[in-house]
């Protein structure tokens, strides 16, 4: 009996380890499913935070690529400015230039223009002067003929010529 009841208490006991056994394989099922289901989750969960990640890059870059854009139109406009300032500025010089060639045209002109007319001053001065002179000479002469013809030849006392000379 004693060895029944060890046998009966090795049965009880073996279907207690039987019945643990089945709880623990239980237990370790649950574990493992619901490990499958964090890992499950944690993937969706990860392929949600990849997806927004993805999405955030794609706004950042749209965003760069916007920005790039912009600084590239900056530039071109800015280099577009300068080329204009530079074209308005050769422009600017070329005018001053050529009013400058016009006033310098316009000098030389009036320049020779006055020297032409005090040359011709100077030719007519000059021409006066002749005249003048000749006028006085023939004036001189006629008085000269005069006192001669008035005279009647007497030449003692007096020089028909001393009114000339005077």
């Amino acid at each position: 009996e004693w060895r029944c009841e060890e046998i009966q208490k090795g049965h009880e006991l073996e279907e207690m380890r039987s019945a643990n056994q089945k709880d623990v394989e239980e237990y370790e099922r649950q574990c493992a499913e619901r490990n499958r289901a964090s890992l499950c989750f944690r993937g969706k969960e990860l392929q949600a935070q990849r997806l927004i990640t993805q999405e955030k890059e794609q706004d950042e870059y749209e965003v760069d690529q916007r920005r790039r854009e912009l600084e590239t139109l900056a530039r071109s406009d800015v280099e577009e400015y300068i080329k204009d300032c530079k074209r308005r500025r050769r422009k600017s010089l070329a005018v001053r230039a050529k009013e400058h060639r016009w006033h310098l045209e316009w000098k030389r002109d009036k320049m020779e223009a006055e020297r032409k007319e005090k040359n011709k001053r100077s030719k007519n001065a000059a021409l006066d002067r002749k005249y003048a002179e000749l006028a006085r000479e023939k004036e001189r002469a006629r008085i000269a003929l005069d006192a001669l013809r008035h005279a009647r030849c007497t030449f003692s006392s007096s020089n028909p010529f001393g009114s000339i000379l005077e």
